[in-house]
């Protein structure tokens, strides 16, 4: 790989799903997404590990599954959730071997020992204009240096209980929608109350739209594109019940777009299934830093350009807390049909996020009485069985645990088998839990 191949510019929004024309939605205005993604690899099966802000991140920063690298769940405020001391992360590794690091915007990990970007200014990470100007001046400063620029969007996460809307952001222009024109996803209840609500956050993704243009125009502006890799991308799914926080396809299933300087060709759709931690061995690979050799996942580099590569048939999701009320352990193997659930504390009623239970949309349902989210039975939102398998070909809003199903026997068992294999191999905490209930002889990781 040639010596030039060496920066990185990390793009991540908040709570973004695949809204934008590349992945099929043409309600919602992403020109610059769009225009990106015509340049780049778009991954049609990406999945977060984690659908929770602060745990995702770590995922991203350390390469490690939530369980693995210890920060269980938000890190602000009174959570007080951190990531292991004895973990490293990206800019940990990037610093050492020379390279600018910098985290512009949202950051939401800790410790900064485990995670120490030299530049992190104080900026309003909903203004793409801030974000902007700060990338701007951190190139300017470090013209000599390779650099890892992670920039983190506010948007398109809820404010309160509306998007931020209500407010004036510094050229921008913003992109309103009627609610008779969005689309609502099967998993949420096509009332009034969502569609507004839904209305509000698209407003919100355009405005996130507007900033990923800032950033691309910054890095063309230092002259340096031509030697960066791109990734765009978020830490999780909506926010709204049923996907953010959630074990659904529609809480993990996310955009991710990357574009190198050298690829051969531009705007394809991948169908390898990866995961948040193939992230970071991708970093590792393109500016040529070894990566820690207990990494669970490997670079998508020697991939780009066979869309249809094989051996990328399955990625696993990890889940523990998302606020510290938000108690909802599972693990998850996703294949391209089957998905198989461990939901380790199914005899409790997870609460919904914060932010997720004071929406317009969950208020509508609870006033309402709402029985069906979709094509979700409403108590599923919250309840859980202790595994579940689903038919992601037939079933893909997940309504219908085909555990005990005589004729997936086989796929049961196997894919239960790879699950613990995976547990085991990445050192889960709570497979102590699997032991007391008698599911496994031997809790030793």
């Amino acid at each position: 790989m040639s010596s030039t191949h060496k920066n990185v510019l990390f793009l991540i929004a908040d709570d973004w799903s695949r809204l934008a024309a590349c992945y099929g939605n043409e309600a919602v205005k992403t020109p610059r997404i769009d225009a990106f993604a015509r340049a780049g690899v778009v991954f049609d099966n990406a999945f977060c590990t984690s659908p929770s802000c602060a745990v995702s991140r770590a995922c991203i920063l350390t390469g490690q599954h939530s369980h693995t690298h210890g920060q269980y769940g938000h890190c602000h405020g009174f959570q007080g959730f951190s990531t292991h001391a004895h973990m490293n992360s990206t800019p940990h590794s990037l610093r050492a071997a020379g390279f600018a690091t910098a985290c512009i915007g949202k950051k939401h990990v800790e410790p900064t020992s485990v995670y120490p970007f030299e530049y992190e200014p104080n900026v309003n990470s909903r203004s793409p204009a801030e974000l902007a100007q700060a990338a701007r001046t951190f190139l300017n400063d470090n013209t000599d240096r390779p650099f890892y620029l992670h920039v983190g969007f506010s948007d398109p996460h809820r404010a309160g209980r509306g998007f931020a809307n209500d407010k004036t952001w510094p050229g921008v222009t913003e992109v309103p929608y009627r609610p008779e024109d969005i689309v609502v996803p099967d998993f949420l209840p096509d009332i009034p109350e969502v569609r507004a609500d839904l209305a509000d956050y698209y407003q919100a993704v355009s405005r996130f739209d507007h900033g990923i243009g800032l950033l691309l125009d910054v890095l063309d502006e230092s002259g340096r594109a031509d030697e960066t890799l791109v990734i765009v991308t978020t830490d999780h799914a909506m926010p709204f019940p049923g996907a953010k926080a959630s074990f659904f396809d529609s809480g993990h299933h996310c955009p991710f777009i990357l574009r190198t300087p050298d690829l051969e060709t531009p705007g394809v759709h991948h169908q390898a299934l990866i995961n948040w931690t193939n992230i970071r061995p991708t970093i590792h690979d393109w500016t040529n830093v070894p990566a820690p050799k207990d990494l669970p996942e490997r670079s998508l580099l020697p991939i780009l350009a066979e869309p249809e590569a094989t051996g990328w048939d399955e990625t696993y999701f990890s889940h523990c807390f998302h606020e510290v009320v938000d108690y909802n352990p599972y693990r998850v193997l996703r294949g391209r049909r089957y998905k198989f659930v461990r939901n380790i504390a199914s005899g409790h009623q997870s609460p919904l996020p914060t932010d997720l239970f004071r929406s317009v949309s969950w208020t509508a349902v609870r006033e309402k009485n709402v029985q069906k989210m979709g094509l979700r039975e409403t108590p599923r939102i919250l309840k859980r069985e202790p595994e579940e398998l689903y038919d992601i070909e037939v079933d893909p809003m997940e309504t219908t645990n085909l555990i005990g199903n005589p004729d997936l026997a086989e796929i049961e068992s196997a894919m239960r088998e790879k699950l613990l294999t995976f547990r085991r191999d990445t050192k889960d905490p709570w497979l102590e839990v699997d032991f007391q209930e008698g599911r496994i002889d031997d809790p030793s990781i």
